[in-house]
């Protein structure tokens, strides 16, 4: 079946810029270009019928790192450059957070915990580190004691097994990832921004003046679109339509709890340095990540479950409810990719799994990218 006329000439034929990827960033990326150039024809495609990818699978942090994590951006990236990218990560949650509102989101700011289990990778920092990375990154939160140490036992639902003590960062949240999806659509909408899901993009030409991009459905022929800019906000996936792209997924899984009458956990929980994470929804707990152990499906899933026992008992006696996973985009920076790779097309991808974070000023920029000249 190919496409019909009503289609084509609706939401394929002079288009001014076509976004390849319906997450945080591409969606970011339309809207901030709908503000730069309100008569375009602005469209999003995305093969997912949910229109998000990692966006819609990821576990609703509004995280800027763990104390830990941070340690390591500023052992590899430096002091400068991992301030740098800190900075990003909190200016993105500001402006997520002011665009929609925290209703709007689900959002929450209760505060994260970094905890230190005994088979853990990570050790908890002296009281030295601890104050010098304060002031590290005071300049970015504005805040003194970013971080601080705070007895573990005095958590509920912990096991008594873990150390004695844990970091807090009380400047951290969660959110509804559902919420914050249909509220980027719905934003999205009102600015007539047109996005078509299950449309698959199996190649983008960019040799001639217009990009030519090949696209296909589950029910209809392959066909070309010539647009004449593009923007690939596809993170994981971007090699595969742009090869020379420095980014490859990773794979982190997801479990999440029955209802557990009672339990109540009140913060985020970062652990290994932000590789494993987990968070209460509800009276239910999340645990996901693990993807540094480089074990199979299974054996990561036993190591997960095991972990969330450990830490939390209270959940020996309940059922796993849900299980997914989930692609992020990694690569040889730590930072975000934002590259040019024809005179007008741009990438944005590689958001290393703080695509929450970082995801609109990501977006932003990458179009600040295609606009230059």
């Amino acid at each position: 079946m190919a496409f019909s006329y009503w289609e084509s000439n609706a939401w394929l034929e002079d288009v001014d810029l076509m976004v390849v990827g319906a997450g945080i960033v591409g969606l970011s990326a339309a809207l901030h270009a709908r503000s730069l150039h309100p008569a375009w024809r602005i469209v999003v495609v995305d093969t997912d019928p949910f229109g998000g990818g990692g966006s819609s699978r990821n576990a609703g942090f509004s995280c800027f790192g763990s104390a830990t994590e941070l340690q390591h951006d500023r052992e590899s990236l430096g002091d400068e450059a991992a301030l740098e990218l800190v900075r990003k990560r909190w200016q993105g949650l500001q402006r997520l957070r002011s665009t929609f509102g925290d209703a709007a989101l689900g959002h929450r700011v209760c505060g994260s915990v970094e905890l230190f289990p005994t088979a853990g990778s990570e050790s908890l920092p002296s009281a030295q580190a601890l104050a010098d990375l304060n002031r590290w990154i005071q300049p970015v939160t504005g805040a003194a004691d970013t971080f601080a140490k705070i007895r573990a036992r005095t958590l509920p639902h912990l096991g008594s097994d873990l150390g004695e003590s844990a970091i807090l960062s009380r400047l951290e949240g969660l959110l509804d990832t559902g919420k914050m999806n249909r509220a980027f659509k719905s934003l999205a909408h009102t600015q007539s921004i047109d996005i078509l899901t299950g449309i698959r993009v199996e190649s983008v030409d960019t040799r001639k003046e217009a990009c030519q991009l090949q696209i296909s459905t589950l029910s209809r022929k392959a066909t070309s679109v010539d647009v004449p800019r593009i923007l690939v906000a596809t993170n994981a996936l971007g090699a595969q339509l742009i090869p020379q792209l420095d980014v490859q997924p990773a794979i982190n899984h997801v479990l999440v709890t029955e209802r557990m009458n009672g339990f109540d956990f009140p913060h985020a929980v970062h652990i290994d340095a932000g590789y494993v994470y987990a968070r209460p929804i509800e009276d239910r707990m999340l645990i996901g990540g693990g993807r540094h152990w480089a074990l199979d499906e299974r054996a990561t899933l036993n190591k997960l479950q095991g972990l969330l026992h450990e830490l939390w008992p209270v959940t020996k006696e309940t059922a796993v409810a849900y299980h997914w996973s989930g692609q992020l985009g990694v690569g040889e920076m730590r930072s975000p990719l934002v590259q040019r790779f024809a005179p007008n097309a741009v990438a944005a991808v590689r958001l290393g799994g703080m695509g929450v974070a970082i995801g609109m000023e990501v977006g932003k920029l990458a179009v600040e990218e295609l606009m230059t000249n």
